[in-house]
């Protein structure tokens, strides 16, 4: 019998790029708008396999669906699905960790050049206010040189490890935490591992590659911007919910930070309009897309297939498996 196969948000994989990886003889092919709780049990029931981007993929849903056996979560991030729930259940979760770190990594680098040089402030100097300033408008102790900087991580993944050492030719000091990363992996790349303490303490500039998930929920909070002694710049190109954001946006007005580089706010279903974040000075906020590539696109989609076919083939070993179930 052929394993149905539901991609549930029809945007995010192409027809083209499933039919020509999935065998026709084994696997049925289903194609459907669903985001929510709702959708997905309209749409979705009878899937054998699920293909999802930031569905809500809940206790409900999963109620709703007893023929389940897998979902294949197309992008990085996976706290819209029920972790806990699909281990009780048995049905392995899979993310896709890897197809856009080199987007991501220069994504992250770009804002951190772009708010340590107030690259946007001195395009404003011409652009806006037509004055030729030779950068006298930004004042004189705000731009430093990048190599008497301290580059802080938060996390030390693959994507972290891409932008320590895209930063370290520009021969910044990169410093990390991570409690899964040991000092000897730390050394290797010449990045050393501290507790958060020192991190906040000693960092000019943090970047955030950290997952949302219950113990780093809302983690980067006011008790953490009241050690960092540097006055830094934030970068999060991972998940906005690691954020306080009511905490980060009094902390940008109160000088505490010098300024953020946002490509993730905490509730990305909310008209960003409304954002308080938005009008701030020395914040850039672009729109979830540090992802983003015609490159990182065509690898996305096959990747996600591709672990489908991995997981009833038995390739089980290559599986980037999130909740435990193997």
């Amino acid at each position: 019998m052929k394993k149905k196969v539901y991609i549930a948000d029809d945007t995010i994989v192409s027809k083209d790029i499933a039919e020509r990886i999935f065998d026709s003889e084994k696997y049925e092919l289903y194609f459907s708008m669903s985001k929510t709780e709702e959708d997905l049990i309209a749409n979705c029931k009878d899937a054998n396999a699920l293909i999802v981007t930031d569905c809500d993929v809940t206790k409900k849903v999963l109620d709703a669906m007893p023929n389940l056996e897998y979902v294949s979560g197309a992008i990085i991030g996976f706290n819209t699905i029920d972790l806990e729930e699909t281990k009780k259940r048995g049905i392995p979760v899979s993310n896709n960790p890897r197809y856009c770190t080199n987007e991501v990594a220069d994504h992250t680098c770009s804002l951190i050049m772009t708010l340590n040089r107030y690259i946007l402030e001195l395009n404003r100097d011409v652009q806006v206010d037509h004055k030729w300033t030779r950068g006298h408008s930004i004042p004189g102790n705000k731009i430093r040189r990048l190599n008497t900087q301290v580059l802080g991580m938060f996390g030390f993944g693959a994507i972290a490890k891409a932008v320590a050492k895209r930063m370290q030719a520009f021969g910044l000091t990169v410093i990390a935490y991570d409690p899964y990363v040991s000092k000897e992996v730390g050394d290797s790349l010449n990045v050393e591992m501290v507790e958060i303490d020192e991190l906040c303490k000693r960092a000019n500039i943090i970047s955030i590659h950290m997952p949302h998930m219950d113990s780093t929920d809302k983690m980067i909070n006011k008790s953490l911007f009241d050690k960092m002694e540097q006055n830094p710049i934030i970068v999060n190109c991972a998940r906005g919910g690691v954020v306080n954001e009511d905490d980060l946006v009094e902390a940008l007005k109160s000088g505490q930070l010098s300024g953020a580089g946002l490509d993730v706010v905490s509730d990305e279903r909310a008209p960003i309009g409304d954002n308080p974040l938005l009008g701030l000075e020395h914040v850039i906020i672009t729109p979830h897309a540090a992802y983003y590539s015609y490159d990182a696109r065509i690898e996305m989609q096959e990747l996600s297939c591709k672990h489908v076919v991995w997981f009833y083939e038995g390739e089980k070993d290559k599986l980037p498996i999130v909740n435990g179930v193997k």
